[in-house]
């Protein structure tokens, strides 16, 4: 019988532009495990600290922002990892930032666009992602 487990959250970084909602999307590396596809961030919960601080902490790593906004999104992602013969859930949340924030991307991504939300759902590869 799979185990249930929530060690994981899912981030994504909004801004507003021209009064205009636009979601940070990463393209991860060519040689990385999904190679080039894009996502928002994604992180394991270390043992030490809580779901919204793996969320922040790797927000910091991985580009570099600091949020001046920071919500608990209204969605749980879920995923069966086979590996591990898990239900892993995974709490969701947002992160906004100023519109003209500097980007420094972490060594996993090649890039980074700022989209609108049809074009974000249509770059992302899973359907929590997508919703």
């Amino acid at each position: 019988m799979p185990s249930l487990v929530s060690d994981a959250v899912d981030a994504y970084i909004v801004r507003r532009l021209n009064a205009r909602l636009q979601f940070l999307l990463l393209q991860r590396r060519a040689d990385a495990p999904l190679g080039s596809s894009w996502q928002a961030i994604h992180a394991r919960v270390l043992s030490d600290e809580t779901a919204l601080g793996a969320a922040e902490r790797t927000l910091l790593e991985t580009t570099g922002l600091v949020p001046r906004g920071t919500y608990s999104a209204d969605y749980v992602n879920q995923i069966y990892d086979h590996a591990r013969d898990a239900i892993v859930l995974i709490p969701v949340f947002a992160f906004e930032v100023e519109a003209q924030a500097r980007i420094e991307l972490g060594p996993d991504f090649l890039g980074f666009e700022w989209c609108e939300r049809d074009e974000a759902t249509a770059r992302l590869l899973w359907a929590g992602q997508r919703w």
